[in-house]
């Protein structure tokens, strides 16, 4: 009795396969429950098997089954459609999700292993994938139902707690906000009242020392006239001073 091994590879994921020994009186059923199995997935939906030539490219459909109908293909030897040393062929799994396995003859043993029941996974490369996605739920908050009369029920006391809380922290956030905006606009305030104050001190100073200047500007012209005047005083005086000498000297001379 022959052994045919056949290696079965994810027709997405390459570096996924797993190798089973078949005897040549396994069936295309056999085929289906040991693939399934060898990969994780349960016999729950409806699988096809296809002949495919050296590209890969589908070719006639063998037959359908599932795990509650297999009588077609538990009647088909897998050696009634071996032609070729390298025979292959293609499974979709799932209409829905379309799980797509490429079949392949990779090697004839003249007789099986001593005890070994067959078939047998031979050997196995990588995870494969999950056959059921799970689909995240992301809970959301229902919105109160309405009353009939167009209204909206009350919510719960939680809910006002939890409301009045963060309507205290806005609050308290605004006064912080309000009380730092008073600082500033009172710092504003003295600096501006500072700039004036020393602008009409600038302005004082500036006055005084023109009141001063003019006042020196007038008081030296009244020196310069004054000591003028004595000197045309002291002028007559000597003018008068040359009389009296004359006149003296005349009555001495007589």
């Amino acid at each position: 009795m022959s052994i045919l091994r056949f290696r079965i590879i994810f027709e997405d994921y390459d570096d996924i396969y797993r190798d089973i020994d078949f005897t040549a009186e396994n069936t295309f059923a056999d085929l289906f429950n040991e693939l399934l199995t060898a990969v994780g997935f349960d016999n729950k939906h409806v699988g096809e098997f296809f002949l495919a030539d050296h590209n890969w490219r589908k070719g006639n459909s063998i037959g359908t089954l599932s795990g509650t109908d297999q009588k077609t293909l538990s009647k088909v030897d897998l050696v009634e459609h071996i032609d070729d040393p390298h025979q292959k062929f293609m499974f979709i799994y799932d209409q829905d999700a379309k799980w797509s396995f490429t079949i392949e003859l990779i090697r004839v043993i003249a007789s099986p292993e001593h005890k070994v029941v067959y078939p047998r996974i031979f050997s196995k490369s990588g995870v494969p994938p999950i056959q059921y996605k799970e689909i995240l739920i992301i809970p959301t908050k229902e919105k109160p139902a309405e009353d009939g009369r167009g209204r909206r029920k009350a919510k719960p006391e939680g809910d006002d707690e939890l409301l009045a809380m963060l309507g205290k922290l806005a609050l308290d956030d605004s006064e912080e906000d309000s009380a730092a905006e008073e600082d500033e606009e009172a710092i504003e305030g003295a600096e501006l009242e500072l700039e004036e104050e020393d602008l009409e001190t600038d302005n004082e100073i500036a006055k005084l020392a023109e009141e001063f200047n003019n006042t020196t500007e007038v008081g030296d012209n009244e020196d310069s006239s004054g000591y003028g005047d004595d000197d045309d005083e002291f002028g007559s005086d000597t003018e008068e001073d040359e009389d009296y000498g004359r006149g003296g000297g005349s009555d001495y001379d007589e």
